[in-house]
C-alpha cells in the first residue's frame, strides 16, 4: 500500500461519521484529518494513530524494501517525490551493501 490509499481508508472507515468525531476517535485534531484526507502525508506520530484507528500496520505506508521511510508534512515534499525519495535511498542501500560484501 502507499500512503495514498491510506485517504481511501480513512473515508471508508469514517463513513458517515464527522471529522470532528473521527479526529477525537482517533486522537488527532480535526484539522489535521481534513489535510490528511486531502491528500497531506501525516508525521510518523500521526500515521501511527491514524493506523490503530484502521487496525492497519504502519509499515504498509512507510516500507520501501526494508526501509522505513516518513516525512513530517507537506512542507518536507509531495507523495510523488517522497516516494521518488525512498526508490533512491533503497538502492543506494542496496549498493552499499554490495560493497561491503565485497570486502569494500
Amino acid at each position: 500500500m502507499e500512503l495514498g490509499d491510506l485517504r481511501t481508508l480513512l473515508a471508508r472507515r469514517r463513513g458517515n461519521m464527522g471529522v470532528r468525531a473521527a479526529a477525537r476517535e482517533i486522537g488527532i485534531s480535526p484539522s489535521t484529518l481534513s489535510r490528511i484526507e486531502k491528500g497531506h502525508v501525516p508525521d510518523v506520530g500521526t500515521l501511527e494513530k491514524i493506523c490503530s484507528w484502521l487496525g492497519e500496520d504502519t509499515s504498509k505506508f512507510t516500507g520501501v524494501g526494508n526501509l522505513q521511510i516518513a516525512f513530517k508534512n507537506r512542507k518536507a515534499v509531495p507523495p510523488r517525490t517522497a516516494r521518488s525519495l525512498a526508490k533512491l535511498i533503497e538502492k543506494a542501500s542496496e549498493q552499499f551493501i554490495e560493497v561491503e560484501a565485497r570486502g569494500h
